[in-house]
């Protein structure tokens, strides 16, 4: 094992040689920047082995046990896990596996455990991967090849069989390219490749031996992986005898796009075919990153993009061409060149675009990010901008982080909504687009809720690095950005990650304060998954520097608990079945307690969604089942476990992905550029929370006699179980409430029920929706819940058709009622539901 850096031939023959070679190299401190790829799904660590010559770059896992590229991508010690470019480096790689993953008859997969690296006389970087034989499998040694010029890898596969007996293989590679690939299988079976159309890039394989033939089929077409089956003369699986050996050799190249990756192939391959030269224009001159799809005799062949001249230059073979060409407002466009040989020359003509140029101000005009959303109106189709998987352009929405933008649009009428969030007032309007004209896009958003001593935060959301999506990670912040979360940790999945690198980028580290963390996660689901911050993050290390996963919550928990030293921490429980995590392990309707050990280590717990605190427990044939989230958390205030409730949309993409939920956290200063963070987890641990999806609702408790007073959260002593309950909700302009309702030991009185119907007097029409201090008396200790619901409204456009389908609601923690002072005791209440409890 070879721990420094390799020099290429150029550095033996000394600086004034012309020869280049490749490299081969351990990722160290010292040379990550001059050697670690770049792209959204770039997953190497300090450690792993990088491959690199003057046209790509690759990095294959360092060969321990633990190494994992993500959550969902594991064992990848030995595999490639990042392939891209130099010149346009774009990784979207998850993991290239070699053969064999495993061997027939159920023996041990073949984790590859040693590695080292060498430059070749002929300046070929060469990287050798093996494992170490047990008896019970083969010995197997991968070998990756990098000769500079070349745009694709090497890669060796040797099995030796050491057992004493036949041995069966699988000729299977796996891809691990997810979500947004398309593949197929071309080259007369020797080139299996996928694509990537939103974020471009293409991988291919391609059989070294001529008599054999490649097959491809994918999974659930999310995180399929791809899998690549070698058949020769129909069979895929080689039998070796004790002591024999078996070699496959493949190509793995890399390019920006199918047509590039086509052309490269086939020159290597021996059949160049002829020259192929597009151009893409509009009225107003060249089109830039066109979409370019190319068929030969009628079948889809490539797809490549227009460089900023508007030129396509690739290879095709011989037969009939035909284009399908599309760019962003300009619609789609068919030719026809009826060429069947020799070069192959089109102009392709596309309808020129209009564009929206938007100035959005706050009200000191300044610049403010925001959401605008593009909707077609009559003839006029709604764009389809992005992927939800994008950044700024998604679907039909522009996340902006300064509100000023360039948008190009077909020309056409369209409705816009502008938003930032639910503390502003949303802008509706409409634009005529012309052809080839700037149309401007001006408002000014308002701050119309007065929501001092709160911050809106978002404490559980996901992108790429979580593995289980591929969503942009700078895309999740602006989503964050433009829906006004002014506090967000970073909680991808199993690796402690950081937001703060995308908000300095884009100037808006003062907008949103953050801090590293992650969620834990790990099977069974939804027991098993937690989420921690502030944590400290290591980059460019395994999970970020988190801890690894427990197949025990209980011991997972306590890990999560106790890492960093120990340091202060929140812990919050995410999406469980309260009824099954703290009573009923088992569903059955015994009383087992569960996994309440975990208790101590919890802070906070996820409750969502809210609007079913009004209704009752999911029971089936005679079991509370959990089904109803947040009646479990009312069981459990009732059962004297106290952990405060919140609520968050655990986004993993980026189309109304994140906004849609919130908690709005008392704290002293709700400046997110000078908030400390720790005050934050003081008030979430003691449930000084107000969750939301819009409405902001602020409720506090003062009691009749001896003057104490309290937020949710807080115990207060009232004597004679007497006080008044201060509830202010407010709601900007795209927003409203119809009622409020105080629970009562998780009870709905109906005397604490007040509607727009009942009591239209006590409900406003303006910002502030209800303001009123209500009387309240209780006879035994009691904790009280404020809802406040629209349950004849929803949140309509500003939040997409998906989640404005939503009734608008808000739901205070607990403020605890003490009637005699010797502290809150709760009354046990199962509130008509079973809830088998222990002896």
């Amino acid at each position: 094992m070879l721990p420094f850096v390799l020099l290429g031939l150029s550095a033996v023959l000394g600086p004034g040689s012309v020869l280049h070679a490749a490299e081969v190299a351990r990722l160290d401190a010292e040379n990550w920047d001059t050697l670690a790829p770049e792209g959204k799904e770039v997953d190497a660590v300090y450690g792993d082995w990088v491959l690199r010559n003057d046209e790509i770059v690759a990095v294959v896992g360092d060969t321990i046990d633990w190494r994992r590229a993500n959550m969902t991508v594991r064992n990848v010690g030995g595999a490639v896990i990042d392939l891209t470019s130099v010149r346009n480096p774009n990784d979207q790689l998850s993991a290239f596996y070699s053969l064999p993953r495993s061997v027939v008859g159920g023996n041990p997969p073949a984790n590859l455990t040693e590695s080292e690296g060498r430059v070749d006389p002929d300046g070929t970087a060469v990287l050798l991967c093996r494992n170490r034989p047990t008896g019970r499998g083969p010995r197997v040694e991968v070998e990756y090849r990098l000769a500079d010029g070349n745009s694709f890898l090497r890669v060796v596969t040797r099995v030796e069989n050491t057992t004493d007996g036949p041995l069966e293989l699988e000729l299977r590679d796996e891809i691990r390219a997810d979500y947004l690939f398309e593949g197929s299988v071309g080259g007369e079976g020797r080139l299996a490749w996928v694509e990537n159309r939103w974020f471009p890039q293409a991988y291919g394989v391609v059989v070294k031996d001529g008599e054999k033939r490649l097959e491809m089929t994918s999974g659930d077409g999310r995180r399929p992986p791809w899998e690549i089956r070698y058949d020769r003369g129909n069979e895929s699986t080689v039998t070796l005898a004790a002591g024999e050996s078996f070699s496959l050799e493949r190509l793995l190249f890399c390019a920006p796009d199918s047509a590039t990756l086509r052309a490269a192939v086939a020159e290597h391959l021996g059949h160049p075919g002829r020259p192929a030269r597009f151009t893409v224009e509009d009225p107003a001159g060249p089109v830039a990153e066109a979409r370019v799809e190319i068929f030969v005799d009628g079948a889809a062949y490539a797809v490549g993009y227009t460089d900023e001249s508007g030129h396509l230059e690739t290879r095709l073979p011989f037969g009939s061409v035909g284009l399908r060409v599309e760019s962003l407002g300009r619609g789609a466009m068919r030719k026809e060149t009826g060429k069947p040989d020799g070069p192959v020359e089109a102009v392709v003509q596309m309808n020129e675009p209009g564009y929206a140029v938007a100035e959005i101000l706050d009200a000191a005009g300044g610049p403010i990010p925001c959401k605008v959303q593009f909707i077609g109106k009559g003839d006029t189709p709604t764009p389809y901008f992005f992927h939800e998987a994008g950044e700024h352009m998604v679907h039909n929405v522009h996340y902006s982080h300064n509100g000023r933008f360039r948008q190009p649009l077909e020309p056409g009428n369209y409705e816009v909504i502008i938003s930032y969030g639910p503390e502003h007032d949303a802008v509706f309007t409409e634009i005529r687009v012309r052809a080839g004209e700037e149309t401007p896009l001006a408002a000014t958003l308002k701050r119309v809720v007065d929501s001092r001593g709160g911050m809106s935060a978002e404490l559980h959301s996901h992108s790429s690095p979580s593995g289980d999506n591929v969503a942009s990670q700078r895309g999740r912040v602006l989503n964050l950005l433009a829906e006004h979360l002014e506090f967000a940790p970073c909680t991808e999945h199993n690796r402690i990650d950081s937001y703060q690198p995308h908000l300095e980028a884009l100037g808006a580290e003062r907008l949103m304060a953050t801090v590293p963390g992650l969620e834990l996660t790990r099977s069974p689901l939804p027991l098993n998954h937690q989420n921690a911050f502030p944590l400290i993050h290591r980059p460019r290390t395994q999970d970020g520097g988190g801890p690894a996963t427990h197949a025990d919550p209980v011991r997972q928990v306590e890990r999560l608990r106790g890492w960093d030293d120990g340091a202060d921490k929140l812990v919050q429980k995410n999406h469980p079945n309260i009824i099954q995590l703290f009573f009923d392990g088992q569903l059955d309707g015994k009383g087992d307690g569960a996994h309440r050990e975990m208790l101590p280590h919890l802070d906070v717990i996820e409750i969502h969604p809210l609007h079913r605190i009004l209704h009752s427990a999911t029971v089936e044939n005679g079991i509370n089942t959990g089904g109803n989230r947040i009646h479990g958390w009312l069981l459990m205030l009732n059962q004297g476990m106290w952990l405060p409730g919140v609520v968050n949309t655990d986004a993993h993409w980026n189309f109304h992905g994140s906004g849609w939920r919130r908690n709005f956290i008392h704290t002293p200063e709700d400046d997110p550029a000078k908030v400390d963070v720790m005050d934050l987890v003081a008030s979430l641990r003691k449930g000084r929370v107000v969750m939301s999806n819009g409405p902001f609702m602020q409720v506090a408790f003062h009691a009749s006699a001896g003057g104490e007073r309290g937020i949710p959260g807080d115990t207060v002593w009232a004597p004679r179980g007497r006080g008044q309950l201060h509830v202010r909700v407010q709601c900007s302009n795209w927003l409203d409430i119809d009622r409020v309702q105080v629970l009562v030991n998780g009870r709905a009185p109906g005397h604490l029920n007040f509607t727009r119907e009942s009591h239209a007097a006590w409900f406003g029409n303006d910002v502030v929706k209800f303001q009123r201090a209500i009387p309240v008396e209780v006879e035994e200790d009691s904790h009280l819940i404020v809802v406040a619901i629209g349950e004849s409204t929803t949140l309509g456009p500003v939040m997409g058709a998906r989640r404005g389908s939503a009734n608008p609601v808000a739901v205070s923690n607990p403020v605890f009622v003490d009637i005699d002072g010797s502290g809150f005791r709760p009354n046990g209440d199962t509130l008509g539901a079973p809830l088998p409890l222990v002896p």
